[in-house]
């Protein structure tokens, strides 16, 4: 089962991101750029993407190793 936290630093465009899976868990600060993204549930999408992409990015970093 797999657990998402998104959390806004105060008004900031910066997000704390927690990804869990089983024991597993990814911890991660994401910046969102002004200009990309208007209103906070876009901010938050736009967060959770770049999370994402870093997530699987360290998944196939684990099993290349």
């Amino acid at each position: 089962m797999e657990k998402l936290e998104i959390t806004r630093n105060a008004q900031t465009d910066q997000f704390s991101v927690v990804l869990s899976r089983g024991n597993d868990t990814i911890r991660c600060m994401v910046t969102v750029e002004a200009g990309r993204a208007n209103s906070n549930e876009d901010k938050r999408r736009a967060a959770l993407s770049k999370a994402k992409a870093l997530a699987k990015a360290l998944d196939s970093a684990i099993e290349d190793t």
